[in-house]
């Protein structure tokens, strides 16, 4: 449905619903005496996340804290605790440093980050599309060496993808073309270590559902019970290959068409699908071997990853060859693919109904027509940008069931008709229809939810802090008019 005008002017091509704020009753609390909560910047799938200031320091951080919807849900809470564990344990200048973490009046565990200000990879993309090759190769030896700290603790991510690379603005000039990454969202990570207990197995399952399909390895797609580091290799592959051309290699209308492509379709050369920016063939090699669909073709760590990027940065040679069947360079797949395809989604939905039963509806992606990629050619559809806003901001925006970031932001979509959801908390959900090619912006004016009454919920553990004294290292004064974007974390 469009969303109606709420009276007066509005921009041409814009498109309103009508409503009035709710101010957020967490906003002003201060969590154990320590942690004043100022604004939240954001929700994620677990928690929602606050701007806070540590009152004995004066400095500012992030909390993330469980969300009402999951108070019932005593494995949210420990996946929650769990991210908190993981990530404090790796200590790396590359992943978001965890501070403190502790429990609400009311039993929620929440976790203090130290505070970033910028953006994530998956805004920047969306917002410029392919970027330069020099900065694609920093960005992904930061990244591996990041993972091989981690993964050299036993601990593998196992959702790595653009939204949890987190580029922070030092706000110093020439800066901005030279990444700083910050690895968020331990959530679903796993040790591998101990990893019979009934507790991981549990979290395990529920990490299967929440992983990222159009980042998700092949070994994954499948539902395989031995997975290992090299589902991190795979993710960063496919990173660094949307990082490069501004477009994922694999991509249908649905869940279980992405998965039938990772497990089947042959991956389309980078260069040939973008010839026109000259992307080197060693970091298309790179790519390739970190993108191979047997795991024991792909590169062997991290940190040979990040060693062959760095032999590509220099003007040499990567040290590893193409895996035994290289990337298409535009033939169309063989005829053989649809019923290798329609193989593999079978044996997904046996493998994953379980799981998929307890949702209504499976994931949908960005809208796209065709079912396997093709390089671009003149009659490939083009994207065109469309601005959203909403009133208050902040809001996630919804295409389907695929989060698109946050009000105000800019996207950059195929040709036709879109209809977007807007949702934020303590407003009630809207959505809006948008004509991509003729409406220039959709502006959403969000209705507050009405109050509800006040239920008892059940209390969870109390989550153990992490240190009694949270580390006295200062934060970097924020450069004036940065923008601090919805839950980096």
């Amino acid at each position: 449905m469009s969303a109606g005008s709420a009276g007066g002017q509005r921009p041409e091509g814009a498109r309103e619903q009508a409503v009035e704020p709710k101010p957020d009753p967490l906003v002003g609390q201060t969590l154990g005496g320590r942690y004043r909560l100022t604004r939240k910047v954001g929700e994620g799938g677990m928690g929602a996340v606050y701007e806070a200031i540590q009152e004995a320091l004066g400095r500012t951080v992030a909390v993330k804290i469980l969300r009402d919807k999951y108070l019932d849900r005593p494995e949210v809470a420990q996946r929650l605790v769990q991210e908190a564990q993981l990530a404090s344990s790796i200590e790396h200048e590359h992943i978001v440093r965890i501070l403190d973490s502790g429990a609400t009046e009311d039993g929620r565990p929440f976790v203090v980050m130290e505070h970033l200000r910028g953006e994530s990879l998956a805004e920047r993309i969306r917002r410029e599309g392919a970027l330069p090759e020099a900065f694609v190769i920093e960005l992904g030896v930061q990244t591996a060496n990041a993972l091989s700290a981690a993964h050299d603790r036993s601990i593998v991510h196992r959702d790595v993808k653009p939204e949890n690379l987190f580029l922070v603005d030092s706000g110093a000039a020439g800066e901005r073309d030279r990444p700083m990454v910050k690895i968020v969202d331990f959530g679903i990570s796993k040790s591998m270590a101990g990893e019979a207990s009934d507790a991981n197995l549990r979290l395990t399952a529920t990490g299967m559902v929440l992983g990222t399909p159009l980042y998700m390895s092949p070994e994954q797609a499948r539902g395989d019970e031995e997975l290992d580091h090299r589902i991190d290799v795979y993710a960063l592959g496919v990173i660094l290959y949307e990082a490069l051309t501004g477009e994922v290699p694999f991509r249908a209308s649905n869940y279980l068409g992405v998965i039938a492509q990772v497990l089947s379709a042959e991956l389309p050369s980078p260069r040939a699908l973008r010839p026109e920016l000259s992307i080197s063939d060693g970091i298309e090699q790179v790519v390739v071997r970190a993108m191979a669909k047997d795991r024991t073709l792909r590169y062997p760590s991290m940190l040979a990853l990040a060693e062959d990027l760095e032999r590509v940065r220099s003007g040499r040679a990567p040290s590893a060859a193409r895996p035994a069947a290289p990337p298409s360079a535009g033939r169309k797949p063989r005829a053989l693919w649809p019923f290798a395809a329609a193989i593999g989604v079978a044996a997904v939905v046996v493998l994953q109904l379980p799981l998929l039963a307890r949702y209504k509806a499976v994931a949908t992606l960005p809208p796209v027509s065709v079912e396997t990629r093709e390089p671009a050619t003149e009659a490939s559809p083009r994207l065109l940008p469309l601005r959203v806003r909403s009133e208050p901001a902040g809001a996630e925006i919804f295409i389907g069931d695929r989060s698109y970031g946050t009000t105000p932001t800019t996207l950059r979509l195929a040709a036709g008709k879109q209809r977007l959801g807007l949702r934020r908390a303590g407003f009630e959900d809207a959505a809006a229809d948008a004509v991509i090619g003729v409406d220039e912006e959709v502006r959403v004016v969000l209705r507050a939810a009405a109050p509800r009454s006040p239920e008892p919920s059940p209390t969870l553990p109390r989550a153990r802090p992490l240190r009694a004294e949270p580390r006295a290292t200062e934060q970097a004064p924020a450069s004036p008019g940065a923008e601090t974007l919805p839950n980096p974390y």
